[in-house]
């Protein structure tokens, strides 16, 4: 097996689904975010590259040289577990493709506030599912047959996607997590996401293979440099935002003072005015 392999090996019997599940989430992202970007708020390009990109990997991953050589190689199992819990949802987290919907749609998604997607979305909680499933995966007894592909592969890999995008796409939005849950908060359950990640690939090192469950983890916790680098960039451009908030108030409420105080006679000797309370005070007036 060459390093060319990677590129021109694919599995003809995945190609329906494995490859034609992501043209079709390509093509339909498209569709809306050019929609969008002909709005006044336009969309940024950098997300549809992101969502582009995850595709394409989401494609190879699916149908290609993983699928392709991991009968030979069980360390392909690591990999495609790997990118398809981590890797394809922060993927699919950048592309950001809820508010996508909603702006191309006008209103809000109502079932995504709803008891249960808020119970799925609780903050830590979808990072202790993910890393559950996954151990389930490699260590119950479907996942033997299933290592030659079939029915138990395919949903055992749609299973990892979905509890990857559930730990993804809240933690990386505005609005779909509560509102304790600030920047910093992110920052932490990213930290602890990047924590639980490394147990499946652990168990799946100690029982099933060494080198998939290295595959797994190292693939895991690499994802993780990244997404606890996108919740600091959040952190700092909230705090950002909190700045230059306060400091437009700050000047609205001078400006209001200044508009409220009496024209003083130029003659009259300057005076200093530190806001202090006091020198406002009828009380204390012929005093100072």
């Amino acid at each position: 097996m060459g390093l060319s392999d990677w590129v021109t090996a694919w599995l003809p019997a995945a190609l329906p689904l494995g490859a034609g599940l992501p043209v079709l989430a390509a093509a339909l992202y498209l569709v809306g975010a050019i929609a969008v970007r002909r709005g006044p708020d336009g969309w940024p390009a950098w997300r549809i590259v992101c969502w582009l990109v995850t595709c394409l990997l989401a494609a190879w991953t699916f149908a290609g040289a993983p699928e392709a050589l991991r009968g030979g190689a069980p360390v392909w199992d690591g990999v495609i577990l790997g990118s398809a819990s981590a890797v394809l949802p922060l993927g699919i987290a950048l592309g950001d493709p809820i508010r996508l919907i909603e702006r191309r749609r006008g209103r809000s998604v109502r079932w995504l506030r709803g008891r249960l997607a808020r119970l799925a979305m609780f903050p830590g909680f979808a990072s202790l599912l993910s890393a559950v499933y996954l151990v389930l995966v490699v260590t119950a007894r479907w996942y033997s047959p299933g290592r030659t592909g079939g029915v138990a592969w395919g949903l055992a890999l749609a299973g990892a996607l979905l509890v990857g995008v559930l730990v993804n796409v809240p933690l990386l939005s505005d609005d779909l997590l509560p509102a304790w849950a600030t920047p910093p908060i992110r920052t932490l359950i990213a930290f602890l996401d990047g924590t639980l990640d490394a147990v499946p690939g652990i168990v799946m090192m100690l029982t099933v293979d060494l080198w998939a469950g290295g595959a797994l983890l190292g693939v895991a916790e690499a994802i993780g440099v990244p997404m606890i680098a996108v919740t600091i960039a959040q952190w700092l451009r909230s705090d950002a935002l909190e700045t230059l908030r306060i400091d437009t108030e700050l000047d609205a409420q001078e400006r209001a003072r200044a508009a409220r105080e009496p024209t003083t006679d130029p003659d009259a000797p300057a005076t200093t005015d530190n806001g202090l309370w006091w020198k406002s005070d009828p009380r204390f007036t012929d005093r100072f």
